[in-house]
């Protein structure tokens, strides 16, 4: 009897299984640039559209896994470093101090699910981790005009990517062994919560890396300060 009260306990603590972490900064990999545009832009930080990313999936009723992951600092850090490829300097900050700056540049970035519009609990489906849409929106405006001089979208979808260790305990969960819930459980919820963490933060860089090529491109709409360039 005793032994069933145990086990029965270590199945729930098995159950309520959880991973928090942010994002991690320093995700976009900038590249070498033979001259900036000497021009100072604040990333808005108070304008973020999600703040956490939030995540359950379940393999049996004795096994769920629960996920949040703070989205807002490792993004702001990341497009402020795609933003400082092309101008010097970029500053992240609250938009109450836009007008000590040249240009506002604001980040729509989220993150969700094409199999469902909620992200509160996921079921796993023959062994598929859930696919992950990313949307990224960078709009750069003209201070004090507010006129916006540039805006660009880009997305990815991609399968959250799982290692070797948590695709293993994952197969021992969808196989209801009980008896290694406890040892599964909280491996499979570190592992696949840094599969996670990989795939927000991948996919982000990609996306901001697009919007940076672009922005390159198209530094003529700066043009008031490009007799201002430095190396």
């Amino acid at each position: 009897m005793k032994r069933v009260w145990i086990f029965g306990l270590l199945a729930l603590l098995v159950s309520a299984c959880s991973y928090h972490h942010k994002l991690p900064r320093g995700i976009f990999a900038a590249p070498s640039v033979e001259h900036h545009i000497r021009a100072s832009v604040l990333v808005a930080s108070d304008k973020i559209a999600q703040k956490q990313f939030v995540f359950k999936d379940y393999h049996s009723q004795d096994s769920v896994h629960s996920y949040k992951i703070d989205l807002a600092d490792g993004s702001l850090t990341a497009t402020a470093d795609a933003l400082a490829t092309l101008f010097i300097p970029v500053e992240v900050n609250s938009s109450k101090h836009t007008n000590k700056y040249d240009y506002l540049a604001q980040l729509t970035y989220t993150v969700g699910s094409i199999q469902t519009d909620s992200m509160d609990s996921v079921q796993w489906f023959n062994g598929q981790p859930p696919i992950l849409e990313t949307r990224v929106m960078l709009e750069i405006y003209k201070v004090p005009s507010q006129q916006k001089v540039f805006s660009m979208f880009a997305a990815r979808q991609n399968r959250v990517e799982m290692t070797d260790a948590s695709a293993a305990t994952q197969r021992l969960e969808r196989k209801g062994t009980t008896l290694f819930l406890p040892f599964t459980g909280p491996v499979y919820t570190q592992q696949f919560g840094n599969d996670l963490r990989y795939t927000l933060a991948r996919d982000l860089s990609e996306c901001l890396t697009e919007i940076a090529q672009t922005l390159q491109q198209n530094r003529a709409l700066f043009e008031p300060h490009l007799q201002n360039n430095v190396k």
